[in-house]
């Protein structure tokens, strides 16, 4: 389940009766986790906006103030699910050893968050909301296709400035060491199966190896 959500507590008030700035972006905040937790436990047809509005103890015009239905706030509860999971790769600091062991430590990383149950859940009812709210399913790709791949950039940045990858392009190539990290295991997972430990690991090894013979910097040329 996604991690429990602030405290939900009587709203401060500033004055004239009006919650405070901070107490409304935290109102805010417990809003969206307790959504993403409602939506992951019961999916998005069944889970309505008064339950959401009891559970998270905001009125519904608070919600309806900030979102217009019920689909938007399943796309903003995503995304404020996925912003949270992020700041783990955000942390991680590339190891200061050979590329191929940095990378991998890394890829670990990278696939603790992809294969999380809770990432997984809400991928699959993010799939099966596309089709239903394609605009909205946009706007959201829009807004974070390269937040996690900028992340990867990054890591791969730190080793490109040591010279031991090419980065250029570097949002493409970003993309191949996601494609190449995450997509099998990924694909897997959303069908409910995962390889077992071992073989999750040499994986992750040959999938490092074939992307660096791709990328690895050539010498003297």
């Amino acid at each position: 389940m996604p991690d429990p959500a602030p405290e939900a507590a009587e709203f401060k008030r500033g004055r004239g009766g009006r919650p405070t700035r901070a107490e409304a972006a935290r109102r805010h905040a417990v809003l969206l986790a307790t959504a993403a937790r409602l939506f992951i436990a019961d999916g998005l047809d069944v889970v309505s906006v008064d339950e959401i509005a009891r559970q998270a103890r905001v009125a519904k015009r608070f919600i309806y103030g900030r979102y217009r239905d019920k689909s938007e706030l399943f796309v903003a509860a995503i995304e404020h699910y996925f912003t949270g999971r992020l700041e783990a790769l955000h942390e991680f600091t590339p190891p200061r050893r050979d590329v191929e062991q940095g990378l991998i430590a890394f890829g670990r990383r990278l696939l603790a968050l992809a294969l999380h149950p809770d990432s997984l859940a809400l991928q699959r009812l993010f799939i099966a909301a596309a089709p239903r709210f394609p605009e909205l399913v946009q706007r959201f790709i829009d807004r974070n296709r390269h937040r996690s791949i900028g992340e990867i950039e990054r890591v791969l940045q730190f080793y490109a400035e040591r010279g031991e990858i090419e980065l250029a392009p570097s949002q493409l190539t970003a993309e191949q060491f996601f494609i190449a990290i995450v997509g099998i295991p990924q694909r897997l997972a959303l069908a409910g199966q995962r390889d077992p430990a071992p073989a999750e690991a040499r994986r992750l090894r040959a999938a490092v190896r074939l992307f660096l013979d791709g990328c690895r910097a050539r010498r003297g040329r």
